[in-house]
């Protein structure tokens, strides 16, 4: 098993943060990368259970389910059903956590998988600097414009 992290603190407050991580359709607002995203049928994006279709410019379609949601420790937990990414067993949770003495949010995705051989470094390199951080970048730059516009 493969498990890859990445954190970042984000210049905004922990509900700001979170009211875009917890909607789980919502990740085509702020992963780059992302055509489209969707929730298969007419399911509640805050239902654990729900698989979301994400279309990503570089890979295709692939499913996701969510697997955990809380609002009380500030997680989500998907796994990955289906994907062209040469990968397996895919899982992963965001958690966020209050900075108190400025009001900003720490933000960690944890991820764990399994890969062919062949594919194993690139993926394991791949998840934290490609997908991850460039997500804690856009969702920092989404808030900053968000206050600019209060």
């Amino acid at each position: 098993m493969i498990h890859v992290m990445a954190s970042s603190v984000i210049p905004a407050s922990l509900p700001s943060v979170w009211r875009l991580v917890r909607n789980f359709g919502a990740l085509g607002r702020w992963l780059p990368g992302v055509k489209s995203c969707v929730i298969e049928g007419n399911e509640s994006a805050d239902r654990v259970g729900a698989i979301r279709l994400v279309e990503m410019g570089d890979v295709g379609l692939i499913r996701e389910q969510l697997l955990a949601l809380s609002d009380v420790d500030h997680a989500v937990t998907f796994s990955i059903v289906e994907s062209a990414l040469p990968i397996r067993n895919y899982r992963s949770t965001i958690s966020l956590l209050p900075i108190t003495k400025n009001d900003h949010t720490f933000i960690q995705w944890r991820g764990q998988f399994e890969a062919p051989v062949e594919h194993a470094a690139s993926m394991e390199a791949r998840m934290p600097t490609q997908i991850y951080q460039p997500a804690f970048d856009r969702l920092a730059k989404i808030l900053a414009s968000e206050t600019t516009l209060s």
